[in-house]
């Protein structure tokens, strides 16, 4: 881990309020809300360490919420499902049920809140968009999720070109610069459509709500899920919150909160953690932009 002593390190932060948060205030947070979403840099370990106490916190209190996986694809829900039922589930066998991409994602970081959802029997759900169908909507627009599936998932309501500039720029950032322009607009949609699906996922959770694991962009309140549960749930509370890597010299949390579309919060809370010494993720992409 780099940057373990930077002073926002740990801090839980407010963001309405604009002031730190006391893990007991995090954990009423996390009691009254009926949607959690859990963010999270995939490979941060602080991060997922994080989720993990965010589970134990809602199974310690009692309460049972459905957890949605972006780990696990859409189309492994039943198979998911049906393990859980058998009442011998663990966690390698949830991993094989699911055919848990292990080049991509790594399950030593996601097992531990597998088996906290099984120890304290949270229903488990496989909550995103495959990657086969995410291409195909890049090359062919919504219409590759089939007929009628694009208006099932609300895609077509709450978007504004605001939005769609800020996403865009995201993407753009997570492809280093380098992405070609031509694909921009299909990589938008592929995204927009894995927030929907992951936001369909939570609908029907159960009296105790429901809890999602997924990276920090899918989680923002402005660009990614909770404008999908929004127009699907009107009203029902939705608790949105970022695990933010540190960066040296930036120790107001506020600046780490920039950039959000139409002046909305990014998150309802932050949680800061030490950066995670990796290769430089530019490296691999340096031939999309030959």
């Amino acid at each position: 881990m780099l940057l373990s002593d930077h002073p926002l390190v740990g801090t839980i932060w407010d963001v309405t309020a604009g002031r730190r948060a006391s893990r007991e205030a995090l954990n009423a947070s996390l009691q009254a809300a009926r949607y959690r979403l859990l963010g999270e840099v995939h490979d941060n370990p602080d991060q997922h360490a994080f989720q993990l106490e965010c589970l134990v916190a809602l199974g310690e209190s009692g309460l049972r919420p459905t957890v949605a996986f972006e780990q696990f694809d859409r189309e492994h829900d039943v198979a998911l499902k049906q393990i859980q039922a058998s009442g011998g589930a663990t966690g390698e066998a949830v991993a094989e049920a699911t055919h848990f991409d292990r080049k991509n994602w790594g399950w030593d970081l996601y097992r531990p809140l597998v088996e906290a959802a099984l120890r304290y029997r949270m229903p488990m759900r496989a909550a995103n968009l495959s990657r086969g169908t995410a291409g195909r909507v890049v090359k062919a627009g919504l219409d590759a999720l089939g007929e009628g599936r694009a208006s099932a998932l609300r895609l077509d309501v709450a978007w504004s070109q605001e939005r769609d500039r800020v996403l865009g720029a995201l993407i753009v950032e997570g492809h280093c610069g380098m992405l070609p322009e031509s694909i921009l607009p299909g990589m938008t949609l592929a995204q927009r459509a894995r927030d929907a699906m992951l936001a369909d996922a939570l609908l029907d959770p159960g009296p105790d709500g429901a809890v999602l694991i997924a990276g920090n962009g899918h989680v923002r309140l402005d660009i990614g899920v909770p404008v999908y549960l929004r127009q699907a749930r009107p009203g029902e509370s939705i608790l949105s919150i970022g695990s933010l890597e540190v960066e040296t010299g930036i120790t107001d949390p506020r600046e780490y909160l920039i950039g959000s579309a139409r002046g909305e919060a990014k998150y309802d809370l932050v949680y800061f953690t030490p950066r995670w010494d990796r290769p430089d993720p530019c490296e691999k992409l340096k031939p999309l932009s030959g």
